[in-house]
């Protein structure tokens, strides 16, 4: 028998499976006349069907995963468009509220100009120097324009300083450093509104401080009081708005009062200033530069 199996072994499988078949056959031929599949059948049906609803399961799958793919770098690449969008229409946002601000800046210079009495130029701040051995700050006026050494220079808040012209802060055809305030250097003949007593402002060093001395003895300056330039020396106007006294002391060196005073312009906000020309008002030249303002104004909006 053994001989047998081996000798026609290659007939084995064939065979087994056309009997299966015959016997699935058989199965059927009985089941003929019932309206349902025998269980046996279903079983077999199920059985042979797995792989096909496997492979139809698995082909949709990778379909559905390579759509998706597709579908998300489109995505991908349309967020990264938009992105690019908001940042540019961020950043045109920022310009137009600047020059919006801008605008209302120069409209605001331009009302002050008109409100005072002397000739004046508007310039633009270009730089600063605030270290605690300097407090210099640079326009974009120079000689061109008239500008020369020792003008003073102001904004709608009060007294910034005047025009310097010395080694090392040139003064330019089209540039010019002033000396601020509240250099340690700057000293300015002022006066105390309230009292009307006179002394000398000298600058500290910092932007947001100065001390006011020399003093009368009999002086009673108060917490609150405002302190305007005098207009001694022949440099500053008189009733220009210096600053005002936060904090009264008796001076170490020579026993009178001494007193700290807060600058009236906000110089960490400073953008815009007047230089004084010394001048007597032109009613042509501020008609030009105003129309010059209103311009710039207009091409800024």
């Amino acid at each position: 028998m053994a001989g047998f199996f081996s000798r026609y072994q290659k007939l084995t499988l064939p065979l087994g499976l056309w009997l299966f078949s015959l016997l699935l056959l058989s199965v059927q031929s009985w089941q003929k006349g019932q309206s349902r599949p025998s269980p046996f059948s279903r079983a077999v049906a199920e059985v042979m069907s797995f792989p096909q609803r496997s492979y139809d399961y698995f082909a949709q799958g990778v379909s559905r995963s390579f759509k998706n793919y597709v579908y998300l770098v489109k995505i991908r690449e349309q967020n990264v468009s938009l992105q690019k969008q908001i940042a540019f229409l961020e950043m045109e946002n920022q310009m137009l509220r600047e020059q919006a601000q801008e605008s209302e800046r120069l409209q605001a210079l331009l009302q002050f100009q008109q409100s005072i009495d002397l000739a004046s130029l508007p310039a633009r701040i270009i730089g600063w120097d605030l270290s605690s051995y300097a407090q210099t700050l640079t326009i974009n006026r120079g000689t061109k324009e008239g500008i020369v050494a020792g003008q003073a220079v102001i904004a709608f808040q009060g007294l910034v300083g005047q025009v310097l012209d010395e080694p090392g802060r040139v003064l330019a055809r089209d540039r010019a450093a002033v000396l601020m305030v509240t250099d340690p250097t700057s000293r300015v003949s002022v006066i105390v509104d309230r009292t009307r007593d006179r002394a000398i402002l000298q600058g500290a060093g910092r932007d947001d401080r100065m001390l006011l001395v020399y003093l009368p003895a009999e002086a009673k300056v108060e917490k609150g009081d405002a302190v305007s330039t005098s207009g001694l020396g022949g440099v500053f106007p008189p009733g220009l708005k210096v600053g005002t006294v936060f904090k009264t002391e008796s001076n170490p060196f020579f026993g009178s009062v001494q007193c700290w005073v807060k600058p009236s312009v906000d110089f960490a906000h400073l953008e815009q200033v007047l230089v004084l020309t010394g001048a007597e008002k032109n009613p042509a030249a501020e008609t030009s530069q105003a129309k010059t303002v209103n311009a710039h104004a207009k091409n800024k909006n």
